[in-house]
């Protein structure tokens, strides 16, 4: 009796093993691809203020309100 139930025990601790796993390879995963996301949004992002820059290079400066003035 006490094999069986031992035998039991551990098989379902490897299933749990086995199934804990391939969870972690697929957030593994999971972030890896958000990551890959998030710095293709961010270079987009980027070089589009960066060509906002260079075309509005004859812009006047932008003018400051000066809220000390009562």
């Amino acid at each position: 009796m006490k094999k069986i139930a031992l035998s039991l025990i551990l098989i379902s601790t490897s299933l749990t093993l086995i199934k804990c796993g391939k969870a972690a390879e697929d957030r593994f995963q999971m972030h890896e691809t958000a990551k890959r996301v998030s710095d293709s949004i961010g270079k987009t992002i980027d070089d589009a203020m960066a060509e906002v820059a260079i075309t509005n290079t004859n812009a006047p400066a932008p003018v400051v309100a000066d809220t000390t003035k009562k």
